[in-house]
């Protein structure tokens, strides 16, 4: 693919377009083959045969369709895929796992209430799983929600954080989605079968259930031992190991306890090989567990696994910090007054009720992100934030948030800990990583 020229990437575009999807076949076989009375199966392994071929072509296509966005729109059109072809043109590691056969076809088809379940495919590896799947109705499911879902083995929850959206921005009868699941411990695959219950908020509240079991063989987890530590402004931080899986890349970091500046958020994060071939933070999707505030604190980024790279460097820069004792504001919401807010140049803050209140402040990078989070009690006792909205103003360079808190037992006053702020340690850094270090991620 990598020879082609302008005339060839057009020719190739002008071709995909010219497939006809048989999508009213590909329902009626999907409806045949749950109907008990079927007399023939035919009508559905060909429409297997179709998707096969889909699945084929867009293996085919995937280096195109990160050079050429054109082909992007093509592909994304077809039934099952416009998931995959998103990943595909923001994270260069979901290419690789395509290009090596390590996409698992599924092809499950459920059935109720006028809803048809499809569940195409997953990509699984030890660090957690990607679900991809479409949802048909004969009836217009734009605004038809996910209410939840759960992903069980051997009856038992797997322990991960999951994510799910709806992508529906006009209607549609055909909605093509993916559901996250990032484990918290590596999952054991010894087992490889699943349960997938799925709830969606139509007038049913239908739920899907439905078992699945992985065929491929799932590839270990390679762990970089690192141990070492880099110096930013005067500020030390830890980078203690490296996993690479084919879905991300985890990187295990922490903050030194004698820093002067308590460390929010690292903005860029990147490894690069010998050739300079840069890995980044994943930007759509699980960006890491934990934080500085933590004892663990692990940042995700985009997966080199099918490559054998010479050389890693791992790069950081853009640093957000405020300086500790000064990372927080204190409020007694009961008496509906601020008792501290720190110094911060355009920074305001101003109570509504007794369990939400309204800040504004300066964002030059027009990159909004939950600005605070975590609250302390007078007894120490934790609580969160249960929400927050936010509009830009000012031509996007200044950030309007108004955040809401559960603070049912909460004892006042309350402190409310920053989680990111625009605020920035001067530099950067970047360490070598030694390939010679890794470890056997079985034991």
């Amino acid at each position: 693919m990598s020879n082609f020229n302008g005339y060839d990437f057009e020719k190739l575009k002008q071709d995909l377009e010219k497939i006809e999807v048989p999508k009213e076949k590909m329902k009626a076989a999907r409806q045949q083959a749950y109907t008990r009375h079927l007399d023939s199966r035919k009508r559905q392994i060909k429409t297997w045969k179709q998707v096969s071929i889909v699945m084929l072509l867009l293996i085919a296509f995937v280096a195109t369709v990160r050079v050429s966005p054109a082909f992007a729109q093509t592909i994304a059109k077809i039934p099952g895929f416009a998931p995959l072809v998103e990943m595909i043109t923001q994270d260069k590691g979901v290419k690789d796992i395509l290009d090596n056969k390590y996409y698992e076809e599924l092809n499950i088809v459920e059935i109720k209430n006028n809803l048809t379940l499809t569940i195409l495919g997953t990509i699984a590896d030890e660090s957690g799983m990607i679900i991809f799947y479409q949802l048909e109705a004969p009836y217009d499911i734009s605004e038809l929600g996910t209410k939840k879902f759960r992903l069980t083995q051997n009856a038992k929850d797997i322990e991960a954080a999951t994510s799910y959206s709806w992508a529906a921005k006009e209607p549609t009868k055909i909605i093509e989605e993916k559901l996250e699941i990032v484990a918290t411990n590596k999952i054991d695959y010894s087992n490889p079968n699943f349960q997938l219950e799925l709830t969606f908020d139509d007038a049913n509240n239908t739920s899907f259930t439905v078992p699945f079991t992985l065929k491929k063989e799932i590839v270990p987890t390679k762990t970089y031992e690192i141990n070492q530590q880099l110096e930013i402004d005067s500020q030390i931080i830890h980078i203690k190991s490296l996993k690479i899986s084919p879905l991300r890349a985890e990187v295990q970091i922490t903050a030194d306890a004698q820093n002067t500046m308590q460390i929010l958020q690292i903005n860029k994060l990147k490894v690069l090989d010998e050739n300079r071939e840069e890995w980044g933070k994943i930007t759509n999707g699980f960006s890491g567990f934990g934080g500085f505030r933590e004892n663990d604190n692990s940042i995700f980024i985009q997966s080199n696994y099918f490559r054998e790279p010479q050389s890693l460097t791992l790069v950081i820069d853009e640093v957000e910090a405020l300086p500790k004792g000064e990372d927080y504001i204190e409020i007694d919401f009961l008496k509906q007054e601020i008792l501290k807010i720190p110094p911060l140049k355009d920074f305001e803050l101003s109570l509504r009720n007794f369990d939400m209140f309204d800040v504004s402040y300066k964002s030059p990078q027009n990159d909004h992100k939950q600005l605070l989070s975590t609250v302390i009690d007078a007894n120490g006792n934790k609580f969160y934030s249960d929400g927050h909205s936010f509009r830009y103003r000012e031509n996007g360079t200044t950030v309007e948030a108004t955040y809401s808190f559960d603070l049912k037992g909460a004892v006042n006053p309350v402190r409310v800990y920053f989680n990111s702020y625009p605020n920035f340690l001067e530099g950067s850094a970047e360490i070598n990583i030694s390939l010679d270090d890794k470890s056997d991620s079985s034991q």
